[in-house]
């Protein structure tokens, strides 16, 4: 809070200090004995210098009727697709495939109940080994027709002499220099791996493969895939938001109408998936830690996904009264909200519904945490701490008094009381004697939008003996208490129209040796 809305209210007493500090620098023109009246500042506020980013994590927005948001966000880094395909290729690092017949159907291993259609490879290596153990020439041909490569299945053939004695047989192999699959694709239209070899004598007799007959698919990388995956656990992601409105807190409450939490998934996995919130508690300003209870805990939801690839699809869920605890968190006093959520491929385990996954897909979570200033307050507190360093400047002025007025459209009181202290903390003096009701609020209609303009007027005085104070503070502790109207039961509207109109005048007596 103290990044927005502090600096703001607090602004008409820093730019009144700083003018004060600037006229008094000549001293010199001034008389021996006399008094002055000096105006400081008239200077008009409002809230529409706030809006925009004020941190990588922090914006503060202005809906369609004026009304200012707190949004604190934070978008975790994507999550990609290798955990899938380093699951694929932990069971294709090396799959070795033994013919003993003409004609096999295999089936592809595949991880957590898989029905794979396509397989698109950017890396892999095929060797072969195709003997003759016959004592007479043959023709061998090896046929791979899920392989393929621009719609052609791979094939390789060719003639052996006839076995001669107890040596090796004469083998068609390429060991020595296995073929390079980037670029093919593995199809399986009957789900299976499809292996036809043919050893024909020279009339064409069909022979029986002999026996150390293998083809061998190593080292498989893929780029893509279509089909079902099965009911499979994706990585999550996890991080911990800050929300600062309660950083400066001291005593109070205060209520918002609408909060919510917004969890916006980006996705370019092509198949159904659900978010899985493993994790979504708050932090306290007192240090506890309290779980966010609803459906999205107890349930997840569904997430969009592209049906053609290159594709994003988004999905936004909101988490808010009426769906979640969320009114009794805020009422804690949160400081941060810890998440990890995670994702489940194909959630309804449905085989019939087919998708595809890219080396390049992956999906990130975005939280956003909106506090929409329409609420109430009763003497919400918060604490602030300035420089002072006034040393010995300014030494002929023996008394002061700053008058503030205020004329304010802001449908709040707004209380001030401060503290100088010296250099170790110790109080030296107060700002004021007790609080300044330096705001007060608007009257507001039923719908808590302010209906006009309220003026109010103080005084603050420094004596000689606080102006000696004065000199030797180093800091000033400045406490800010806000209500809304009927001690905080009545919700107000905040938005960027209303106005505050902030006067400062300086009366001054001067002694000059």
């Amino acid at each position: 809070m103290q990044k927005a809305l502090l600096p703001l209210l607090f602004a008409c007493l820093a730019t009144g200090c700083n003018s004060l500090l600037e006229d008094f620098t000549d001293l010199k023109a001034l008389e021996q004995h006399a008094e002055y009246a000096i105006p400081l500042v008239d200077s008009r506020l409002d809230l529409s210098g706030l809006v925009g980013q004020v941190d990588e994590r922090f914006v503060l927005t202005i809906d369609p009727d004026g009304l200012l948001r707190f949004n604190y966000t934070d978008t975790v880094p994507s999550v990609d697709s290798e955990p899938v395909f380093a699951a694929l290729q932990a069971v294709a690092r090396g799959l070795p495939l033994p013919i003993t017949m003409r004609r096999q159907e295999l089936d592809f291993p595949l991880p957590n109940d898989a029905s794979i259609d396509l397989l698109r490879l950017r890396a892999g290596k095929l060797s072969y080994s195709l003997p003759n153990p016959y004592p007479h020439p043959v023709t061998v041909r090896l046929t791979l027709p899920n392989l393929q490569r621009n719609g052609v299945a791979f094939t390789v053939s060719g003639e052996l002499p006839a076995r001669a004695g107890s040596g090796a047989n004469p083998t068609l192999t390429n060991a020595a220099a296995p073929l390079d699959l980037a670029g093919y694709e593995l199809r399986f239209p009957d789900e299976t791996l499809v292996i036809d070899y043919a050893i024909d004598a020279p009339d064409g007799t069909p022979l029986d493969p002999g026996r150390g007959t293998i083809a061998v698919l190593s080292d498989l990388d893929f780029s893509f895939l279509e089909g079902y995956f099965g009911r499979t656990p994706y990585s999550g992601v996890d991080d911990r938001l800050e929300i600062d409105f309660f950083e400066n807190y001291r005593s109070g409450e205060v209520t918002f109408e609408n909060p919510r939490i917004l969890v916006s998934v980006r996705n370019s996995v092509g198949v159904p998936a659900r978010a899985v919130v493993e994790e979504l508690t708050v932090e306290t300003l007192d240090g506890r830690v309290i779980p966010v209870e609803g459906e999205i805990v107890e349930e997840g939801f569904d997430f969009n996904y592209p049906r053609e690839p290159g594709q994003n699809s988004y999905t936004t869920y909101e988490i808010d009264k009426t769906n979640s605890d969320l009114l009794e968190l805020l009422a804690a006093r949160p400081v941060a909200l810890n998440y990890r959520i995670s994702a489940l491929i194909n959630p309804e385990a449905d085989p019939r519904k087919v998708g595809f996954l890219s080396d390049t897909s992956s999906y990130s979570a975005t939280v956003t945490a909106e506090l929409p200033l329409y609420g109430s307050a009763a003497n919400f507190e918060v604490v602030d701490t300035f420089d002072v360093n006034l040393g010995d400047r300014y030494g002929d002025i023996t008394a002061a008094s700053l008058r503030i007025t205020t004329d304010s459209e802001w449908p709040l009181d707004l209380l001030l009381s401060g503290t100088f202290t010296d250099s170790l903390g110790l109080p030296l003096l107060d700002l004021t004697d007790g609080e300044l009701l330096i705001v007060k609020a608007s009257p507001v209609d039923a719908g808590g939008t302010p209906t006009g303009s309220v003026q109010s007027t103080h005084d603050v005085t420094f004596s000689a003996d606080r102006l000696e104070l004065l000199r030797r503070a180093s800091h000033l502790v400045l406490s800010a208490a806000f209500a809304t109207l009927d001690g905080g039961s009545r919700p107000v509207r905040i938005t960027n129209q209303q106005k505050l109109r902030v006067r400062i005048g300086a009366r001054l007596t001067v002694d000059k040796p």
